[in-house]
């Protein structure tokens, strides 16, 4: 049975109409949170161009945006997805937003035509809440690059076959 905060939840692709909400989520988060800065851009070009390179979905719970996630087909490869992120306000955590976003993005991506679902993302404590998310969701890290953002600071890369 789903939490009642969740049966109000809807996700679906970023309209122009969420925008102004979906970038105040993105600057708020980015002020504790370094690394998703091209998340807005993300954004404003998924809106732009529906069919085009980035896709953001978002979560609206009782009309307000209370999460997004990015993502999108990485271009040159045969069937292989992005994930970019997966941001979900800090009073709406911890109810299945991001599973929901998650589940969403996966089903899009299959759509689209991948087999596989590439995540980049830095060994940073500030984004460790995405990387659990990942890790539940059947995410494998793959590869790991020290010292790849500064000093001390890995790329670690997290696969998922579909």
């Amino acid at each position: 049975m789903l939490a009642p905060a969740l049966k109000r939840l809807a996700v679906h692709a970023a309209r122009e109409e969420d925008l102004g909400a979906a970038l105040a989520l993105i600057q708020h988060e980015s002020e504790k949170n370094r690394w998703i800065e091209r998340t807005a851009d993300f954004a404003k070009s998924a809106v732009a161009d529906p069919e085009g390179e980035y896709r953001v979905c978002v979560a609206e719970r009782d009309g307000e945006i209370v999460g997004l996630g990015a993502f999108g087909m990485v271009a040159g490869t045969v069937g292989t997805g992005m994930l970019y992120s997966i941001l979900v306000a800090a009073r709406s955590r911890r109810a299945g937003i991001g599973e929901r976003l998650l589940f969403q993005i996966k089903a899009e991506l299959v759509s689209a035509g991948a087999r596989m679902i590439v995540a980049e993302i830095p060994g940073d404590p500030t984004v460790m809440r995405f990387r659990a998310l990942l890790l539940s969701h059947g995410f494998i890290e793959e590869a790991r690059i020290e010292d790849y953002y500064g000093d001390g600071m890995p790329q670690i890369i997290s696969l998922f076959d579909m």
